[in-house]
């Protein structure tokens, strides 16, 4: 950027002043005429999935239930470690 391109901070936060005062005492709003002429928003059209995406999604949910089940069904022999322990690690010190 080039010397006469650059403004001083004075002009800037007086510019900045200038806008600020503008825009409070005109407030771009939309007037009640143009709001109802404005038609309503429709919300997007969404297609339908296909049968066959129905069809995989429940033998998906089929599956995962299957495998649940196998999973909670196993039983852990008694006296067996637990999988995770949980341990704090000790906060460390700033020099």
């Amino acid at each position: 950027m080039n010397d006469r391109a650059r403004i001083g901070r004075r002009r800037f936060v007086r510019l900045a002043a200038v806008a600020a005062a503008a825009a409070a005492m005109h407030p771009v709003a939309a007037t009640p005429a143009a709001a109802a002429k404005e038609s309503p928003k429709r919300a997007p059209k969404r297609r339908t999935p296909d049968s066959r995406v129905h069809a995989e999604i429940e033998n998906q949910k089929k599956q995962v239930d299957t495998m649940l089940q196998v999973i909670r069904s196993y039983e852990l022999p008694a006296g067996s470690p637990p999988a995770m322990v949980f341990r704090p690690i000790a906060p460390r010190r700033r020099a």
